[in-house]
């Protein structure tokens, strides 16, 4: 079981004991035969996906668990029946051959895991990890006249935008649903820009020019670096705009400013969400959100848990309530997710650890460290935070957003916390660190969730599906600190464990019959008799068919010779009734 698992050198060792127990040359070619498979598998791994990958691992292994039994032939005599090995009747007493087989299955399957590792920060200085694009985005190309707009649906993006360009695409809205338009600008990092003025410019209008309440401009805050920034553009159903009917809309973005700044094309991100309406009554702006609230003391403790920061909006990693660590360095910026629910606001600090530092007065980085927090359809929370950092003490950036509520769509402050879902920190540290800072430096990320969680509006349609809300599966990735990826990943891979632990466990039901019936077939030609007349009713007298007989009622014209099990050969009979009467 274990070395189906453990490789050719285990597997190989395998066959021979188990030739020697045994087992005989059939089981020793199916193994030789699955490392075979096995090597193969590990030959095509580059062009293979991890999941098939690890679907052939753990059929291979499923099949490896099986006990010591061997699919061998009828024995040599009566006494010879075939048996289980030594180890499986031992261990009889103490587990049973389906939990046995289970949980071989299961530790195949977790052994059969692809090989990913969540790698840390790059250590050379060209080596800063660009922002990874969403896998399922379709490419597109913006047009420069409003009349020209390739149409976007719900789902994400890819496009690039050049220095002073406008793009147009088109949308159709419906009158019920409220829609979400953001766009991510990812410039190289550590490109020069403008500190002021420089980003996009996003907005949402009717074909006749009537802008819609929700246009938004994202810009660059640290200290002339490039690091990735969204925002969004947004059509609220039951704001006081002209953008409340059914129709073709235009969504735009711009980038401005950067007269002096690198003119290198940005590849863009653009998101469409899609937001259910709401059953019944729209619900009304709070008396009171808490937008604009001094940050409340940061939550204290050591780290204990390493978070794993993403490169952007797709691959952050989740963080929940808790003290985490993890390292960046000059020029990067990392990306984590928290599950925010409605009535929850998020209270986050991020620290920048102290270095050595072999000056007796090393040079502050002004707008060293920087913290940027985004709701679930990527809009950007108005209290982003730069601060400086010296290398002889820690720095700490926070932010604490408004009290997430539907209603803040409609207020003057704090609209921005309407949604409930995954919100994102970006964390930057200015490349200038990297005077003080050699490699990477300790990273501390304190998370506290304020306001206890409850019930959000009545959607009419799965708002879940549409990426609002907080699932019990999305607190469970914030736990365990997993991206979206390694989360739908190991939400298959338990589906192939599930499968695997039902694989083997059919197989060893079927193992179990086949020896049952074996048995019974063994027993019932071990006890017929060795010549004569069989006990039974007389000549014609009934139905009885002793052992080696064709018909009922009938016995052989002389005693049936003993053969040996197993032996093949075909008897002829003499039948009484054949001859003629006198």
């Amino acid at each position: 079981m274990i070395a189906a698992c453990a490789g050719d050198e285990g597997a190989v060792a395998m066959a021979a004991s188990a030739g020697e127990g045994g087992v005989g040359e059939v089981g020793r070619r199916a193994v030789m035969r699955d490392v075979g498979i096995r090597d193969a598998v590990a030959r095509g791994a580059r062009r293979r996906t991890p999941v098939r990958a690890a679907g052939i691992a753990a059929a291979l292994c499923v099949v490896a668990a099986l006990p010591g039994q061997a699919w061998a032939g009828p024995a040599d005599g009566p006494g010879d029946l075939p048996r289980y090995k030594a180890a499986v009747a031992r261990g009889a007493r103490r587990r049973t051959p389906v939990r046995a087989a289970g949980i071989a299955a299961a530790l195949c399957v977790v052994a059969a895991l692809p090989g990913q590792a969540w790698a840390g920060p790059a250590d050379g200085p060209g080596d800063l990890p660009r922002y990874k694009a969403a896998e399922d985005a379709k490419k597109i190309k913006g047009a420069l006249s409003s009349g020209d707009g390739p149409e976007i649906r719900p789902g994400v993006y890819s496009d690039t935008i050049g220095k002073g360009e406008k793009k147009y695409y088109s949308v159709s809205l419906d009158a019920k649903s409220a829609a979400f338009l953001s766009a991510v600008a990812a410039p190289e990092p550590g490109a020069r820009v403008q500190t002021v003025g420089e980003g996009l410019e996003l907005s949402l209008q009717a074909v006749d020019g009537s802008p819609c309440d929700g246009s938004a401009q994202s810009d660059f805050s640290g200290d002339g670096s490039a690091y990735a920034v969204a925002d969004y553009a947004a059509r609220v159903v039951g704001a006081d705009d002209e953008c409340q009917k059914a129709g073709p809309y235009l969504f735009s973005v711009e980038r401005v400013g950067g007269d002096t700044s690198n003119p290198a094309r940005w590849p863009l991100e653009i998101r469409y969400m899609s937001e259910p309406p709401v059953k019944g009554t729209l619900p009304s702006a709070p008396t009171g959100n808490g937008a604009g609230d001094d940050p409340p003391a940061a939550l204290s403790g050591s780290a204990k848990r390493r978070a794993h920061g993403g490169t952007g909006f797709n691959d952050a990693g989740a963080v929940s309530e808790g003290v985490w660590k993890d390292r960046i360095r000059p020029g990067e910026t990392r990306f984590y997710r928290v599950p925010v629910d409605w009535g929850q606001r998020l209270n986050a600090a991020v620290e920048l650890s102290s270095v050595k530092s072999t000056e007796d007065f090393p040079p502050t980085v002004y707008n060293g460290l920087g913290l940027t927090t985004y709701n679930p359809a990527r809009g950007r929370f108005d209290d982003e935070s730069f601060v400086s950092y010296t290398p002889d003490k820690s720095a700490q950036a926070v932010a604490y957003t408004p009290v997430v509520d539907f209603g803040n769509r409609f207020a003057d402050e704090g609209s921005d916390a309407a949604l409930a879902g995954w919100h994102y920190l970006a964390v930057t540290v200015s490349p200038k660190a990297g005077q003080v800072i050699k490699g990477t430096a300790p990273l501390t990320l304190r998370i506290d969730l304020k306001g206890k969680a409850k019930a959000g509006p009545g959607y009419e349609g799965d708002a879940a599906a549409a990426g609002f809300g907080v699932s019990d599966q999305d607190r469970e990735q914030a736990e365990k600190g997993q991206n979206a990826a390694e989360g739908q990943r190991s939400g298959t891979l338990m589906t192939v464990a599930y499968a695997g632990i039902g694989t083997g466990t059919a197989l060893i039901l079927a193992l179990v019959l086949w020896t049952l019936v074996a048995r019974r077939a063994a027993a019932g030609a071990a006890g017929a008799p060795a010549g004569g007349t069989p006990p039974g009713p007389p000549l014609g007298g009934g139905a009885y068919t002793a052992p080696g007989q064709g018909r009922p009622g009938t016995t052989p014209a002389w005693p049936e010779p003993q053969q040996p099990y197993g032996e093949h050969r075909t008897q002829q009979f003499h039948d009484p009734r054949r001859q003629q009467q006198p």
